[in-house]
């Protein structure tokens, strides 16, 4: 007996799931897919730990092309990641369309914002909808001499433009 549309059908209703979900506000919305980032190395300490939802709010993948010098990218918001004992962590991700490459990312935690433009330690993996981060340096935006490092796996929605 051939398996293949039994093992394959839980993978077409998580697609349909997520290609559901939104409607094209940009805000994130809560998807039935797990985000797990662990944050280490926090100048401040009080921003380590391990920040998880099992279903984490998505925003569609939109491709924008802004005026002026910046490329094209493709862009999605997370939000809704807790840590045990309290915190959350939110977050934006542009990357390169048709590349593996981020080319921004943002992160908050307890509001505290933190930014990277540096290329290395983060891939978009399209194959297996999502964005992989592997000791991805961040540093605070407010101008505080901080820094983050995240490991981990956001989710991407399915249903994204050409390219992304």
């Amino acid at each position: 007996m051939d398996n293949t549309a039994f093992r394959t059908a839980p993978f077409a209703a998580f697609a349909l799931l997520l290609a559901a979900c939104g409607g094209g506000s940009g805000d994130p919305e809560p998807t039935p897919a797990t985000a797990t980032l662990v944050v280490s190395a926090a100048t401040n300490p009080a921003f380590n730990g391990t920040f998880t939802s099992n279903a984490v709010a998505l925003s569609e993948v939109e491709k924008r092309n802004p005026v002026g010098g910046e490329p094209e990218v493709c862009s999605f918001r997370f939000s809704g990641l807790q840590r045990a004992g309290g915190g959350t962590m939110d977050g934006d991700v542009r990357y390169l369309p048709g590349t593996n490459t981020v080319h921004v990312m943002f992160v908050s935690i307890n509001g505290v914002e933190f930014n990277t433009r540096e290329r290395a330690n983060a891939t978009v993996d399209r194959a297996n909808h999502r964005v992989d981060f592997t000791g991805k340096v961040l540093t605070a935006s407010a101008g505080v001499a901080s820094t983050i490092t995240v490991s981990g796996a956001v989710p991407l929605r399915m249903n994204r433009p050409e390219g992304c």
